[in-house]
Order: structure tokens, then sequence, then C-alpha cells
């Protein structure tokens, strides 16, 4: 079971006051014990020293002096003297020749009373009352001392809760933020220097993300201009299968450099979802489009069995299959692939070798697989299947594979599992 700092704090702090209480209560009734059975045995004595200066007919002549000198005094308040004589447990009780003497209990004090047919008195020892005072001082400087220290540790760990916040808030995509105010990095606690090498991290992250964004949309801006005279420029020529190429070789690269921005917001996390509805033939149709490949038809077996409608972001899914069945040609050994389309899934296949390593490894960044496979294809980045199972990801989607009959196949399950 998982509990937070805070909790785990509380919990010791509170075992640690309980051990305290607990100790101190014990050490409270040891000291009260002996200091009842102390005040008992001079209870004893000075009755016997009593006893004998009468046998040796030497009484005091001032018997509240006599006591006196013994730390007795007289109970003078009539109602506490009824109730000791009254409720009191006895503790011992002797005839001797002064008269009946017992020790009584009352309220944890320890009482001596003398009655004989002349005389009754109760006394009373103030010794007791003050026996546990050092016990009661030390217990409350260890109860003040706890309590500050886990009042100063909880102040300490408030932190964590606005920086683990703060994280939480960067990692959605919000770089702009700052972990600590200025005011608050004079602390030198150990949170606070955490907090400042985070904000110095997330400040050092923020300038490579704004300079890769930057340097990014600079080149697409500068190829932009060149596509735009070149596309003007093809127009100009008088062969009509020249132009036609050329605008179709502007056009590719456009769409290219459109997918580039795409990507590069994808993986910087900063892509907004538009869903809109649509049936799985017309994305097929929009990524043909996109392949610009001369016969796609012949490259490309699109078999619809079931015209499904999806709710996706219509560019973001097209270039997500664009790049999967783009991957498919590449890899195939006879150049071509397929496309099977149901009300739940989605099949990409081809023909080819297997692969070399589990698909888990071609689903990271930047991976291109092994040395013969990348002479079976062009050279690439390796992002492919990591964009498009990121875009499935994002989609709530689940990108699948399996390898049978010498065909690779991958599957995009709409409803997110098999």
């Amino acid at each position: 079971m998982r509990y937070s700092i805070t909790t785990k704090t509380t919990i010791i702090f509170a075992i640690a006051f309980s051990v305290v209480c607990l100790l101190f209560f014990t050490f409270v009734s040891i000291q009260s014990d002996k200091a009842m059975e102390k005040l008992y045995e001079k209870q004893v004595s000075t009755i016997n020293y009593l006893l004998g200066l009468y046998e040796k007919g030497n009484p005091p002549q001032n018997l509240r002096r006599y006591f006196s000198n013994f730390g007795f005094e007289y109970v003078e308040d009539e109602t506490l003297a009824l109730d000791v004589i009254k409720k009191g447990e006895s503790i011992f009780k002797k005839r001797t020749p002064i008269g009946e003497v017992q020790s009584l209990s009352y309220k944890k004090e320890l009482y001596l009373q003398i009655q004989n047919p002349s005389f009754g008195i109760l006394l009373e020892s103030h010794e007791n009352k003050n026996v546990n005072d050092p016990l009661l001082f030390g217990f409350l400087f260890i109860s003040i001392l706890l309590i500050s220290m886990y009042i100063s540790v909880l102040k300490s760990l408030l932190p964590l809760r606005r920086l683990s916040k703060d994280i939480r808030q960067f990692a959605s995509g919000n770089i702009d933020m700052s972990l600590y105010k200025d005011s608050e990095m004079d602390s030198q606690d150990e949170i606070s220097n955490v907090a400042r090498e985070f904000d110095n991290a997330i400040a050092k992250i923020r300038e490579l993300i704004r300079s890769r964004q930057l340097f990014l949309r600079a080149i697409m801006h500068e190829l932009k201009t060149p596509i735009g005279k070149g596309r003007i420029v093809s127009e100009m020529i008088d062969n009509q299968t020249q132009k036609d190429r050329l605008i179709a070789i502007f056009e590719r690269l456009d769409l290219l450099i459109n997918e580039f921005s795409k990507i590069e917001q994808l993986l910087s996390k900063s892509y907004a979802l538009d869903y809109k509805e649509c049936h799985i033939s017309l994305i097929v149709e929009q990524v043909s489009d996109m392949l610009m490949l001369d016969k796609f038809s012949e490259k490309v077996n699109v078999d619809i069995v079931d015209d499904a409608i999806l709710s996706v972001d219509f560019s973001l899914f097209c270039l997500a299959l664009k790049n999967l069945i783009d991957n498919a040609l590449k890899y195939a050994t006879d150049h071509c692939a397929s496309v099977s389309c149901y009300n739940d899934r989605l099949v990409v296949s081809n023909r080819g070798t297997p692969l070399t390593y589990n698909i888990e490894h071609y689903l990271e960044a930047f991976v291109r697989g092994s040395s013969n496979e990348i002479k079976e294809a062009k050279a690439g980045l390796g992002l492919g299947l990591y964009i498009i199972n990121q875009i499935c990801i994002m989609h709530k989607f689940k990108l699948d594979y399996e390898y049978s009959d010498q065909k690779h196949n991958f599957i995009i399950y709409f409803g997110g599992v098999a």
C-alpha cells in the first residue's frame, strides 16, 4: 500500500508522540508509587519514634511541632478531613499506647490518622505534590519540540505539492511556466534546491524546443519560396508532359512540407485533434492522392469490406495511413501492398521477410531496422511506425502487428483493443 510523504511523516510523528506519552505516564506511575512507598515508610518511622518517646516517658510537649519536624501538617480543612476518613482506603491500622493509628489513601495522597479518647488528628505531607513536576516539564518540552519539528517538516513538504503540480503542467505542454518565483528562490532547503534545478532544466528545454521549432519553421519557410517560384515557372513550360511532371513534383514537395509541419507539432506534443466523422473510403481516397503514385490501383489493392464511419482528425489520420501504406510499399518484396477495411479494424499488408527484431523495437523513434532491411527500402529517418503509433494512441486506437504466410500485417483496431 502506497502512502504520501506527508502521511508517512504524520504516522512517524504520531508514533513518536505516542511513545513519549506512554513513557511519561509509565514514569509518572513509577515515580508516584515510589513516592507513596517512601511516604508510607516515613509515616511508620514517625509513629515508631513517637512511641519510643512515650515508652521512655519523654513525650513531645507540642505534637504539631513534632510532626512538622518530620514534614507532616495538620489537615485544617474539615470537609477534606471528613472525606478522607469516610472514603479513604486504609493502608495499615494499628493500636498503640497513644491510640489507634492508621494510614489512609485518598485521591493518590497518603494521610496519617491518630485517634484516641482524648484527641483525634489527621496529618498530611506535601512532599508528594510536586514529585512529578520535573517529568511534566520534560514531557511538555519534548512534546513542544516534536510538534514544532512536525510543523516545520510539513511546511518544508508543502512546496512538493506545488512542485508536482507545476511539473505536470510542464509535461502537458505548458513550457512557458516557471516553477518558483524570484522571491521563493532564497530558501536553501533541499526541496527548494530541487525546484531550482527543475526550473533551470525547464528553461534549457524551453530554449531547445523554441530553437528547434524556429529552425524547422525557418527551413519550411525558406523551402516554400523556391517551391512557389518553381510552381509558377512550371506553368510557363510548353511541353504538357514535362509541365505536368514538374507541377506534380512541386505539389509533392509542398505536401511533404505540410506533413513535416504536422510531424513537428506531433513530436512536440502541441497538436490538438480536430475530430470529424468520415467514411474509411474517403480516407483511403485522400491517401491515394497524398501518395501521388502513377498507378495506385496496381500497386495498392484496396478492399473495403465495410465502409465504417470513423471519428478522427481527418488530415492526421490520413497522414498515418499514408505512412503505413508507404512503409509497406518500401519494404514489400513485390513492391505492392493491400488495404482491407472492416467495421472494427483496418489492415495494411505486404509481402516480405520476417522482421529482425520484435515490433516494439520498430515503434521507437529514429529506428530503421537492420542493415538488410535498410537495403530493401529507401533511406529515411526511421520515424514512420513511430508517428503511426503516436497518431493511433492520440485517437485511442491500437496498432497491432502479425506475420503470417510470408506477409506483414499491420492492423489498426478502432476500438483500441484487439
